[in-house]
């Protein structure tokens, strides 16, 4: 594993090639790249990480948040191996924010009519840097990609980072604002997001805001003015506008998750019943307590699952081929959560918010994503569904917002695991045969990365809590 100390541009030239598992092609080498040219760099970024979120990332840590009963070498019971840590961090630092600095700095010498390259490259910086600090805590942050002058990095607090973040989706923001209009430089085709538009990346930038915001809001109430400035901004506030990466039902562009559980179990979840939901899951949208339960589940009336086990020979409910398939997108940011987040405020009186009309507005939107809008769908809700179910509810109360938030972050795992270590909704159990005292809290640092830098701290424990818990 490649240490974060590594200058930039070792980090592009020394970066692995797609391996045989890494699911979505991309037709270019970067490695053959004599520049950061984003149309050939910008692929590779999103390849690797999301690949690496699908797979390694996503198949081992989805049973932590208990959305699935069990996951094959889960760090769920406080082991974290060495190989999913430093897989992980190796990904983020190195394959991904080593290439982003290349390309960020080559448009900024660009000038203005790359801007819009910039922006994609320090908003994804932003989002990673986010999503480092929500898995390790503490990380490498000011000092991390500037392997010259800081070759042993120091480790930034957790509250550092998701501020500094902030100013970091800010500088994106102001990229974008300062696109000329015309002349500018054509990322279309690296854009494996939004394929150029950067009206989307503004919203997903002030989307993400808004999301760094509430882990700190759970400890500092003073960014409540942060928050009102944020929500008066273009955020993702529809299905259309939601950011997730496509997967394809043809070969060398399937989701990893699918093609892991082909390559070891058979076609397919629904014949091998692998992969069940976990109690909570199950509690939330088996037996028709919810629409989602005939998407997410093979058998919404089979028994409930037990948490920390597979299915295997059981009558359990398993997750559906609606789920774990070949096309199904890996989703970063859909319009719900920004609605559920505004339930949520008003609630709290933190704005002004309607809080039913918001919270309608999220139920409404996420179940119109997984039974409507989703890419590759299987099985779909007809608007009556939608509308019968959203005004059949009782008046919203906070533990509502709570529980749709957690079904929001289905198939997501580290946004997932944020949703439970911040609101402590729905109730955990800690698994069972483990020395924990609750459910993982946090990784542990790779090996490579504590032998390489003396500035990386001691291990906590896996079970102690991050400075946004309360």
């Amino acid at each position: 594993m490649k240490k974060i100390k590594i200058i930039i541009l070792s980090m592009l030239v020394m970066a692995t090639s797609l391996s045989c598992d890494e699911k979505l092609d991309i037709n270019k080498n970067p490695l053959a790249a004599t520049s950061a040219d984003p149309n050939v760099v910008l692929p590779y970024v999103f390849v690797q990480y999301s690949n690496r979120k699908v797979t390694e990332l996503g198949t081992r840590t989805l049973d932590v948040s208990q959305h699935m009963s069990a996951n094959f070498n889960s760090p769920r019971r406080g082991n974290t191996s060495i190989f999913l840590t430093g897989n992980t961090w190796n990904m983020m630092y190195t394959q991904v924010l080593g290439n982003l600095a290349l390309v960020e700095a080559d448009a900024r010498t660009a000038g203005p009519s790359s801007n819009n390259v910039a922006a994609i490259a320090v908003i994804l910086k932003g989002m990673i840097f986010y999503e480092l600090s929500s898995i390790w805590e503490n990380v490498p942050f000011s000092e991390a990609l500037d392997g010259s002058q800081f070759p042993s990095p120091k480790f930034d607090s957790q509250e550092d980072v998701f501020r500094g973040v902030l100013t970091i989706l800010d500088d994106g923001i102001s990229l974008i604002d300062g696109i000329p209009s015309s002349g500018t430089f054509d990322v279309s085709t690296g854009d494996m997001l939004y394929g150029g538009d950067m009206d989307k990346w503004k919203r997903f930038a002030n989307s993400l805001k808004l999301r760094v915001l509430m882990l700190i809001r759970n400890k500092d109430t003073s960014v409540d003015s942060q928050i009102a400035t944020v929500l008066s901004q273009p955020l993702i506030d529809d299905n259309s506008q939601a950011a997730f990466i496509r997967y394809f039902d043809t070969p060398g562009q399937q989701n990893g998750f699918q093609q892991l559980n082909e390559s070891f179990f058979g076609t397919s979840n629904e014949s091998t019943q692998v992969y069940a939901p976990g109690e909570p899951l199950y509690d939330l949208i088996a037996n028709g307590a919810d629409p989602r339960g005939g998407l997410f589940l093979f058998d919404p009336n089979g028994e409930k699952p037990v948490n920390g086990s597979f299915a295997f020979g059981t009558t359990w409910a398993v997750l559906s081929d609606n789920v774990i398939r070949n096309d199904l997108p890996q989703m970063w940011f859909l319009p719900s959560e920004v609605s559920f987040y505004r339930a949520e405020l008003a609630l709290k009186g933190a704005t002004a918010d309607d809080a039913q009309s918001m919270f309608n507005q999220g139920l409404t939107q996420i179940l119109e994503w997984w039974g409507q809008d989703i890419p590759g769908a299987q099985k779909t809700l007809s608007d009556s569904d939608i509308s019968n179910f959203v005004n059949s509810r009782p008046p919203v109360v906070l533990n509502d917002v709570y529980n749709q938030e957690y079904l929001e972050t289905f198939m997501r795992p580290v946004i997932a695991w944020n949703h439970v270590r911040r609101t402590k909704v729905p109730a955990l159990s800690p698994p069972s045969n483990t020395s924990i005292s609750t459910i993982l809290k946090r990784f542990n640092y790779p090996p490579a990365e504590i032998a390489a830098n003396p500035n990386t701290p001691a291990n906590p424990d896996t079970d102690v809590p991050m400075w946004f818990e309360n």
